[in-house]
């Protein structure tokens, strides 16, 4: 068997952890989905690659020992800034600067909550509890001003106090370093490295003008201070998963799902760590991406409803937007971000009263562990995916392909629990679950569509994740979409994104400048640039990459001026820019953004930031085509009937069942029906008709 037969990606998600298995044709060879393990990540993922081998009729040393590749997204980095269980990290700035990252900006207590959350104006905090406390913090004399001179040197006596108070004394396990305008001149941050890697050479470390060297005092400092809170905890569990892989048989170097929509190394993830957070989502994106290149749709909106949560994402023009000030539990930092909106909406999420005494769906999920109460597994709390059973769209016997049994009577158990208090009876609390649910992930996708400008009629829905093809066919109809795709492997569809990710470095520096540019701010671009260019094909180079394999892409961030917000323009070569050229360029991408006649070039254009990207595409197979002619009739496909609650009809219907695995490219289904696959189930309303196309995605016309 050749070596570079197959490629995987495993997503590990708040419930399941899924793995693929592509072929060389680009096949799906194998699919498989094992209960996430909180405690030891790790496990889950071994656990997966284990169900995807045995289904190829392989043991998991064989199945590594014949890949062309191994990517994977975690939710390390995010579970542990969530849960709050980074390092104990420590933050040394310039003396004065102590409580920046307490008192953060005017938004901060509103930043990545939800409208419901913000109408509570006296239950508005800050990010509690700080990263950072205060105790950990200290100020070192010294300073640089804003043309680069220094105008107080490093008092290393002051450092070397610091360093024994908060690591001999304080017992900090990682050390974040942050000085103001170190970006221009990181000799002090620089210094205090040297001195942490000869005294300290066990603690982590991240300095400002590595890890965010550009402006925003408050942006950067927290930048640093996640990276080291993170840092040890997200290192710990990639390079500990990669021996535990090379022990089962890898040989090939595993590579990681960035949040900016490539891949990287073991080794740089660890190192920049806040690179791997939102990960899964991301590879759900990515696959959309090309999905929509697949399909020629220039306007997808990929919608992924896992055990947890309800992801949203954008596909325009054959690309994915980017955040470049993302927010993490009210936290914004610097770091490229594919544009992923997320709820608590999933199967697993939490049925219960709220304070007025009305039924609620999530964000509080059940989670792997113990789950919901069909699991059968010590969940006692209604879930919607207990919804979904008691409605009859899930099949009990079923479930995750037959290998997992639910049960009916602990799922209306525990829905009948919380009805009595509200006084209603089982099936009308799963009926009225259902319709809040679907109404939150339709407010979510208005949000991000109509709020934006986008008329959510002129986008195709792309639907994937266990819980999608269940509650997207109702969601589309709501929507008015042109239509719903559910591929073969929606269930795993994230990890299936990762498997066709491409390998991307990015690096950014502050610079501001006016247009038209003067000479020597021309000059001086020119210049950084080939500064930036120069550290990314060094990453490259480090990984084993050739410069003839590796695509720059240089950008300049540019606002109006007194504006916030920024805009990434592309840019060529700039040693003779056109600089009527590049305002245009802004203009034109700013009224695609925000509309037409939205421009005001009056104002001022400014530039604010230089970045630079660099990607090397690994081998990835496209998807294979069916080779047989199409069938229109899915009759053989079909394996009974039972009954089914649909809202248009406000009752239980007797309803066809098929196979998901015995459909065939042409099968033509008219609903209400609903088909069953391994990791998903796909529910027709009335008057909805699917068609299974030559790649064996469902599409939906609503």
């Amino acid at each position: 068997m050749p070596r570079s037969t197959y490629r995987i990606g495993v997503d590990i998600g708040g419930t399941f952890t899924d793995c693929v298995v592509v072929d060389g044709a680009g096949r799906l060879a194998a699919m498989a989905k094992s209960a996430t393990t909180p405690g030891d990540q790790s496990l889950g993922v071994i656990e997966a690659l284990s169900l995807a081998a045995q289904c190829l009729g392989m043991a998991l040393p064989d199945l590594l020992a014949h890949i062309g590749g191994l990517v994977h997204g975690c939710t390390v980095a995010t579970n542990a800034l969530l849960e709050r269980k980074g390092a104990r990290a420590a933050l040394v700035t310039t003396r004065g600067f102590e409580d920046t990252i307490f008192i953060g900006r005017v938004m901060q207590k509103r930043a990545g909550l939800s409208p419901q959350e913000i109408a509570h104006q006296s239950r508005l905090h800050k990010a509690e509890p700080p990263v950072v406390p205060l105790a950990l913090i200290r100020g070192i004399s010294e300073r640089i001003d804003a043309e680069g001179d220094v105008l107080c040197p490093l008092n290393e006596d002051e450092v070397r106090r610091a360093l024994a108070e908060l690591i001999d004394e304080q017992g900090a396990e990682a050390v974040a370093i942050c000085f103001l305008w170190s970006f221009l001149r990181p000799e002090h941050e620089r210094r205090i490295q040297e001195m942490l890697s000869v005294q300290y050479p066990d603690v982590y470390v991240s300095a400002s003008h590595e890890v965010a060297p550009v402006l925003g005092e408050y942006e950067r400092t927290v930048s640093t201070v996640l990276t080291a809170y993170l840092g040890p905890r997200v290192s710990s569990y990639l390079h500990g998963l990669e021996w535990r892989l090379q022990d089962e048989g890898l040989s090939r170097e595993l590579l990681m799902m960035t949040c900016r929509g490539g891949l990287t190394s073991v080794a740089d993830a660890s190192q920049h760590p806040l690179l791997t957070l939102d990960s899964g989502p991301v590879g759900g994106a990515i696959g959309g991406k090309l999905f929509s290149r697949t399909y020629g749709l220039d306007k997808v909106i990929c919608a992924d409803m896992g055990g947890t949560s309800f992801d949203v994402s954008l596909v325009m023009d054959g690309d994915t937007p980017l955040e470049t000030l993302p927010i993490v539990d009210q936290y914004s930092f610097y770091c490229p971000k594919v544009a992923v909106h997320s709820i608590g909406a999933g199967g697993g999420s939490i049925v219960s009263v709220d304070v007025t005494g009305m039924p609620k769906v999530g964000p509080e999920s059940a989670g792997a562990c113990p789950g919901p109460a069909c699991y059968d597994a010590g969940g006692t709390e209604p879930t919607v995916t207990d919804v979904d059973l008691v409605l009859g769209y899930i099949n009990p016997d079923y479930f995750l392909g037959g290998r997992q049994t639910l049960s009916r009577a602990r799922a209306e158990e525990s829905l009948t629990r919380v009805a009595a208090g509200l006084g209603m009876d089982c099936r009308e609390l799963a009926v009225g679950a259902f319709t809040i649910v679907n109404a939150r992930m339709a407010d979510m996708v208005n949000k991000l569509t109509i709020e934006s400008g986008h008329d959510p009629r002129e986008f195709a829905l792309l639907a994937y994740g266990g819980a999608s093809g269940t509650h997207l066919p109702f969601l589309a109809q709501e929507l008015g979409v042109k239509a719903v795709y559910l591929p073969e492997a929606s269930s795993v569809f994230s990890a299936l994104g990762m498997v066709r990710g491409d390998i991307i470095h990015t690096v950014e520096h502050s610079f501001l400048a006016i247009l038209p540019l003067a000479d020597k701010d021309a000059a001086a671009i020119v210049t950084l640039f080939g500064e930036l260019e120069g550290r990314v094909l060094a990453q490259f180079q480090s990984e084993g990459w050739p410069r003839e394999q590796v695509k720059l892409t240089r950008y300049l961030n540019m606002k109006y001026r007194l504006q916030v917000h920024e805009l990434a323009i592309p840019v060529g070569d700039l040693g003779n820019p056109d600089m009527s050229g590049l305002a245009q360029d802004f203009e034109g991408r700013y009224e695609q953004v925000y509309g037409t006649g939205t421009g005001y070039r009056q104002v001022g254009i400014e530039v604010v930031k230089l970045r630079v990207d660099g990607m090397a595409s690994p081998p990835s197979p496209p998807l294979a085509e069916a080779a047989h002619r199409p069938q229109p009739d899915p009759s053989p496909a079909l394996k009974g009937t039972r009954e089914a609650y649909f809202p248009s009809l406000g009752r239980f219907v007797p309803v066809k069942t098929y196979d998901g695995g015995r459909l065939r490219y042409g099968n033509v289904l008219e609903g209400p029906c609903i088909v069953e696959r391994m990791g998903d189930t796909i529910v027709l309303p009335p008057g909805v008709r699917g068609y299974v196309d030559e790649y064996g995605t469902v599409r939906l016309e609503v």
